[in-house]
C-alpha cells in the first residue's frame, strides 16, 4: 500500500503490483472479506514509473471466480465498483501481457482501493 501515480494523478492509498515477462509473470494479493462489505471500488491502470511498451491483465476475483478481467496500457486507467456483498474472499491479480524490448518490469495499481459498508 502507498501513493501511486496513474495519468499524473495521484491516488495515496493504492495497491501497486510488481509483474514481470520473465521471472514473474502474474502476481496477486488475496483479503478475507468475511462477507461484511457491500462494495469494491479501485481505479486500475499501469503506473506511471512503469516502462513504456507493455500491458498488463487485471484481475479481480471474489471467492474464487473472476468478476472483472482487463487487459490495460500505461495512460489508459479504469474506473472499478464491483458488489461484493456476502463474499468470503477478495483477490487483486496482475499479469504481464505483453511488452516490447525494455527493461521487462510494470507495475499494476489499484489506486485508492477500498472496501464499502
Amino acid at each position: 500500500m502507498g501513493s501511486v501515480d496513474l495519468r499524473g494523478r495521484t491516488y495515496p492509498q493504492s495497491v501497486s503490483l510488481r509483474v514481470d515477462r520473465d521471472t514473474l509473470p502474474a502476481n496477486d494479493v488475496e483479503y478475507s472479506l468475511g462477507g461484511s462489505w457491500k462494495r469494491f471500488v479501485a481505479t486500475i491502470g499501469v503506473s506511471d514509473d512503469s516502462p513504456t511498451g507493455g500491458s498488463l491483465t487485471f484481475e479481480l476475483n471474489g471467492d474464487n471466480r473472476i468478476l472483472y478481467m482487463q487487459q490495460l496500457s500505461k495512460g489508459d486507467p479504469r474506473e472499478l465498483r464491483f458488489a461484493v456483498a456476502g463474499m468470503q474472499t477478495l483477490k487483486l491479480k496482475v499479469k504481464f501481457t505483453r511488452g516490447e524490448y525494455y527493461d521487462n518490469y510494470s507495475h499494476g495499481v489499484w489506486g485508492d482501493a477500498r472496501l464499502e459498508k
